[in-house]
């Protein structure tokens, strides 16, 4: 999937109301799906800067312009916080066993689920965060 494919789908994802725009609130609320809680203020800094017009809403052609001007660690993140999503099934800001079990035969790999789970979880708690997926990415 090429970049402009994973922006379009990350905007169509966060774009709730189909108003083919992203509000703030949208925003907010798609970081949080994808287990970024970093806190809201922060957020809204970067919806500013995404807003190039001023508008108070973030259309398709400023969030391209905007993202193809991030430097590659940046645009890494984006490509790792779209496959987390990808595999997140149930938007809860985690990967279980049956997320990634389905990932994995989808994509033809027959690892042990339960000995990624094993590896990646560093808490413990039985499933991946997206801090733990990147840790396991990299």
């Amino acid at each position: 999937m090429s970049f402009d494919e994973k922006v379009i789908q990350f905007f169509k994802y966060a774009d709730k109301d189909n108003s083919n725009s992203i509000s703030l609130d949208e925003l907010v609320q798609v970081f949080r799906l994808c287990g970024d809680y970093r806190p809201e203020c922060q957020i809204k800094e970067l919806f500013k800067f995404i807003d190039t017009n001023n508008d108070n809403k973030v259309s398709l052609e400023e969030l391209k312009t905007v993202l193809a001007k991030q430097p590659p660690k940046q645009k890494r993140e984006f490509d790792l916080r779209a496959a987390f999503k990808e595999i997140d099934k149930d938007n809860s800001g985690s990967i279980n066993i049956k997320e990634l079990q389905e990932f994995l035969t989808k994509n033809g790999y027959d690892d042990d689920v339960k000995a990624v789970i094993a590896a990646a979880d560093k808490n413990g708690d039985g499933v991946i965060s997206f801090e733990e997926f990147v840790a396991l990415i990299q």
